[in-house]
């Protein structure tokens, strides 16, 4: 009795340990599960046309609806009874879904590459701020052994947002022939009032003239257009300019707050799970995942309904479209149960950087290996060190554990 009152606490300490390195374990592991789902969720709908992405959402969210039921009967009540509604909780499905549906007009006005990055950027950020300082009702963490390498892994991580966004830029599947054959095509349209167009229009299906297109960057002076030599592109070439100019701000200014939406949509849960609303809720983040989910599909549904009214009969709804953009909203919400469990296990500075980092470098090797992207030496080159620089961070963040 004596022998084993002296090693008692040794054992202990070393069953807690065993404890901390299975949490951290399930914690890796949904990062795994979220990073994969999250790279290649939208393969399903990789050969679609989804237009401008309203329906495509709106089929997307039954997916992950069916998920959402599955959690909530299976994964969290032993009774297999669908959880009580929380609305709070919905309400962060409610925060995703509003940066969602802006992201097919970011897309319009500042392109995918550069839209992707910023909020991918702020997303990232916006969880790790959330965790690190406390801020939204969450608890400081305390979970991060070594918060050096933490904060050199995100940098790192952040970093190779940019030059992932490089190699999407220069991937050559479009030729310089056919670029310039496009270009030549978009300096001739105008608006109704004979201007030379800037950047996309939101109720249109093309795009003309964007600030980083190549007719733009030689000045189309030339023999489209207007150009009769009376000046009359330079005099409207000022407000163009600035159309041009007040269209890249909005673009970057609605990247950011999707962003935020997305880094902030676990916040309303979590405060549920540890109490901040009282003690009466549940303990199990899991337990939320069906209202979060629902409030995502009642979002989505919602803006179909206005989207319908507002284009009637030229709304994008083929029907062939259902199917896939169902399956790319069921593998979707699998990694979403995924992050929402490694947030408890590894907490936001961890768990973020690396969810975040993660579906980048699967697609990165998916599109390398199988879908013949990255054709050119330039892609290939900034995916490369893309690769070198989110690789290391990723491992610096889940060490910084220890």
């Amino acid at each position: 009795k004596g022998l084993l009152g002296v090693l008692h606490p040794f054992a202990s300490c070393g069953k807690l340990r065993d404890s901390n390195m299975g949490d951290l374990l399930l914690g890796y592991t949904c990062c795994l599960i979220a990073g994969i789902s999250f790279g290649v969720n939208y393969l399903p709908v990789k050969s679609c046309d989804i237009g401008d992405g309203i329906f495509f959402s709106a089929a997307m969210s039954v997916g992950i609806l069916i998920v959402g039921l599955f959690t909530g009967m299976f994964l969290s009540s032993p009774e297999m009874e669908l959880p009580t509604f929380e609305p709070l909780a919905a309400a962060g499905g409610v925060m995703f879904q509003l940066g969602n549906s802006m992201c097919p007009y970011i897309i319009k006005l500042i392109g995918l590459g550069l839209g992707l990055t910023i909020w991918d950027l702020s997303n990232m950020l916006m969880g790790w701020f959330t965790g690190y300082f406390g801020l939204f009702g969450m608890e400081k963490e305390h979970d991060v052994e070594i918060p050096a390498m933490n904060f050199v892994g995100l940098v790192l991580a952040s970093v190779s947002l940019v030059f992932f966004s490089l190699a999407s830029a220069f991937d050559g599947k479009t030729q310089p022939q056919d670029l310039a054959a496009k270009a030549k095509e978009d300096k001739a349209e105008t608006d109704p009032e004979g201007r030379p167009g800037c950047g996309p229009s939101f109720g249109g299906e093309t795009a003309s003239n964007h600030p980083s297109h190549p007719s733009a960057a030689n000045g189309d002076g030339g023999d489209g257009g207007g150009g009769d030599g009376d000046g009359k592109v330079d005099s409207m070439e000022q407000p163009r300019q600035s159309q041009c100019r007040f269209s890249a701000m909005l673009g970057f200014s609605m990247a950011v707050a999707a962003g935020l939406l997305f880094g902030a949509t676990f916040d309303l849960p979590m405060d549920l799970k540890n109490g901040e609303f009282g003690e009466a809720h549940r303990h199990d983040i899991l337990y939320y995942v069906f209202s979060h989910f629902l409030g995502i599909f009642f979002t989505a549904i919602a803006s179909l309904v206005v989207y319908i009214a507002v284009k009637g009969k030229k709304s994008h709804m083929p029907g062939k479209l259902i199917f896939p953009s169902i399956l790319s909203g069921l593998i979707w919400a699998v990694g979403m149960v995924a992050w929402f469990q490694a947030n408890v296990e590894l907490g936001y500075t961890v768990a973020f950087p690396i969810v975040g980092s993660l579906p980048g470098i699967i697609a990165i090797f998916i599109g390398l290996c199988f879908l013949g992207e990255m054709q050119t030496r330039r892609s290939r080159m900034c995916a490369l060190i893309g690769m070198l620089l989110r690789v290391p961070g990723v491992l610096l963040i889940a060490l910084s554990t220890y």
